[in-house]
């Protein structure tokens, strides 16, 4: 009787160690279901630029205006993830801070900030023929800036190189297409950053 009761307790164990040596940490489980915004061109960036809040983890500054930045290809990137069953439904929320985008107003120049989800006209967007365009105002699509991308604060420092662009609402048109063209991409599965190319 002791031993069976002793087997048992060592093939439980057994589990509960196999359950939390292959479970996924919370970062990895919502990695599982997030897209980046991803412009459709690289433009001047070859590695490609992504939706994104500036500053980096604790230094994020959510109150900024959003830009574009060369996407964080295997490395932490919560500040550059979208649900994408909440892009489906018009808003694009980053589930890292339960915030959605917002244009600060239907006009071109009007930067795009996040703000507490609440499904007004300037958060609600649709997502048609690779461009996001307000619902309640289709001809205004988000662009990106027309000025060369600039390295980052961290981009000068480090070796990464990353590089950052504006980001606004723009009138949608032929002229600014290439920079108003977006695709919602998973992470890349990659063990390092995506280095600059040469």
């Amino acid at each position: 009787m002791i031993r069976r009761i002793s087997r048992c307790a060592a093939v439980i164990c057994l589990a509960v160690f196999l359950a939390c040596a292959f479970a996924l940490n919370p970062a990895q489980a919502a990695g599982k279901d997030v897209v980046f915004v991803k412009a459709f061109y690289p433009l001047d960036e070859p590695r490609f630029h992504c939706i994104d809040i500036p500053g980096h983890r604790d230094r994020v500054r959510t109150t900024a205006a959003l830009v574009v930045h060369t996407c964080k290809e295997g490395i932490w990137n919560l500040d550059g993830q979208f649900d994408p069953a909440s892009v489906r439904k018009g808003m694009l929320r980053m589930p890292e801070y339960d915030l959605c985008v917002a244009a600060a107003a239907a006009k071109d120049g009007a930067k795009l900030a996040l703000k507490k989800c609440d499904g007004s006209s300037l958060q609600n967007w649709r997502f048609d023929n690779y461009r996001l365009s307000l619902k309640a105002h289709p001809g205004k699509c988000i662009t990106i800036g027309p000025e060369p991308s600039r390295l980052t604060r961290g981009g000068r420092r480090l070796p990464s190189r990353h590089m950052a662009r504006s980001l606004a609402l723009g009138t949608c048109s032929e002229e600014s297409l290439e920079r108003q063209l977006w695709r919602m991409e998973k992470p890349m599965r990659r063990t390092g950053s995506i280095m600059p190319f040469k």
